[in-house]
């Protein structure tokens, strides 16, 4: 199978390794230097970029290539960056908000009976079930969708106009050459019902150091609400659905089932030289299985619900964000939690 690289930008050429990646698309992918490039159907589309963990999507507190201070939600604080990192961190966001439009238009998709394709919906009071679906869905694609997934300019341009007349005929542009593409390349994620991809968390040991227990308190969320942009496309829910008898021990030993406070055992020596490099977070990966809930959608405004469980009970602790410095190995089933 060969791959075609359209619509990526100037200083990102990296050697292509060629492969399939079963369970998220069956479209063309590309495996770079540290991303995973999903190939668009034609030159009117963005390529989207992932960055890459031992050959899976990697998702949640991403690597901001130099980058001082992170916000564990994803957010930049930017340190010393130069222009090629800010560019690197700038495809990486883009890429994780492309993605999530394209998983929003799969389950809004039934909706689109709904969308007048002739006008644009004005908004008022008393409207029809089928006028507030299609007010929402062309709010949607003007607002979002055609700015952030087209390279196309009479794709992009289906929100803009100088007037009424003009910006009906760029929406009916959209609409007659574009949408129906969009929708087909968007049916193609999670074909398989399920996607496979490591997640990134932080613990943080910013806090006193417990001499008696030697290490620290830390707390590790079973929500992941960091792997879809919050405001990119359709609200999306991703809850933990233990599977395996080692997950479901550990949600029975929780007091509250949307996280896991445990001990970290770390000697004085290593605990002190991370306060003196001003290093009061580790990360913490974990490899997951996520798969949409078999849940209809009454309205194209509803949330989208995931659920995702773990592959292996390993959790790996990287003092690193680039997780370049491997820290140690926990497993699940054999925290020390806390009472």
């Amino acid at each position: 199978m060969g791959v075609k690289f359209t619509g990526l930008r100037s200083g990102m050429k990296f050697k292509v390794i060629v492969c399939l990646f079963l369970g998220l698309v069956s479209h063309a992918f590309a495996q770079t230097k540290g991303s995973i490039v999903y190939v668009p159907p034609s030159d009117d589309f963005v390529s989207i970029e992932l960055q890459e963990f031992k050959g899976l999507p990697r998702l949640g507190v991403m690597d901001n290539y130099g980058a001082r201070n992170v916000n564990p939600r994803g957010g930049v604080r930017v340190g010393d960056r130069n222009s090629a990192q800010l560019e690197k961190s700038k495809m990486v966001a883009d890429g994780r908000n492309a993605f999530s439009l394209l998983v929003s238009l799969k389950y809004v998709k039934p909706f689109m009976g709904d969308l007048d394709r002739q006008s644009l919906t004005t908004v008022k009071g008393n409207m029809s079930k089928t006028e507030a679906n299609s007010a929402f869905l062309q709010r949607f694609l003007l607002s979002q969708v055609a700015p952030n997934l087209c390279l196309n300019d009479d794709c992009r341009n289906t929100g803009r106009g100088n007037n009424e007349f003009e910006r009906l005929r760029n929406y009916k542009t959209f609409v007659d050459k574009f949408l129906e593409p969009l929708l087909k390349w968007s049916q193609q994620v999670f074909m398989n019902g399920e996607w496979l991809i490591y997640h990134v968390s932080t613990l943080n040991i910013g806090g006193n150091y417990d001499f008696d227990r030697g290490g620290y308190w830390v707390y590790h969320s079973l929500v992941l609400n960091d792997i879809f942009p919050m405001r990119q496309g359709v609200m999306k829910r991703v809850v933990f659905e233990p599977l395996s008898p080692y997950e479901q021990a550990l949600v029975n030993k929780l007091e509250n089932p949307k996280g896991a406070p445990f001990f970290l055992q770390m000697d004085a020596q290593t605990a002190e030289d991370f306060k003196k490099k001003g290093n009061n977070r580790l990360y913490l990966v974990k490899k997951i299985k996520l798969r949409p809930l078999d849940k209809e959608l009454g309205d194209p405004t509803e949330p989208i619900e995931f659920g995702y469980s773990h592959e292996t009970p390993d959790l790996e602790i990287y003092t690193d964000q680039g997780l370049t410095e491997h820290y140690r190995t926990l497993l699940m089933n054999d925290l020390t939690l806390k009472n």
